[in-house]
């Protein structure tokens, strides 16, 4: 992990499921967390983007990280969450599996994204950190906020 990106940071991280996978955000880019919400679809937006999220009146881009991560799709019933996150000053949300606890994990953790990581996610995932017989992937909440497609 690119030490210059872990510079002022706490060390704590939102932890989440997502395809059977933990994935974290850092906890200072989460605002908050969502159970299930209704979503205004947008028509023509990237596959990525499912809908609006209206949070308190101010409309937020909901993105499912399983289409952003190119993961499958979620089994037809299978329930979701969202975090509202920020980066570069805007908000969006991201839906998520599931949550999990908030975990500290410092820097001196942490390792760089292996060569076998599938190259779809290695735009998004700024390292990988193992705990207790599980590896966590730490996600660049900056990356996945951007407009792009993500790698083909």
């Amino acid at each position: 992990m690119n030490p210059t990106k872990n510079e002022g940071t706490t060390g704590k991280w939102a932890t989440f499921l997502l395809a059977g996978e933990m994935f974290a955000l850092e906890v200072e880019n989460v605002q908050e967390v969502l159970m299930e919400q209704p979503l205004t679809p947008v028509p023509r937006a990237p596959e990525h983007i499912v809908g609006l999220l209206n949070l308190r009146g101010q409309i937020i881009t909901a993105i499912d990280l399983r289409r952003r991560l190119h993961f499958p799709p979620r089994e037809a019933g299978q329930s979701s969450k969202l975090l509202v996150v920020t980066a570069s000053g805007s908000q969006f949300s991201v839906v998520v599996d599931d949550i999990h606890d908030v975990l500290d994990l410092p820097p001196e953790l942490w390792r760089p994204s292996p060569e076998t990581l599938d190259q779809r996610h290695r735009a998004f995932v700024r390292g990988i950190c193992p705990i207790e017989g599980a590896m966590v992937l730490g996600l660049d909440v900056e990356a996945l906020g951007e407009d792009g497609r993500g790698p083909a």
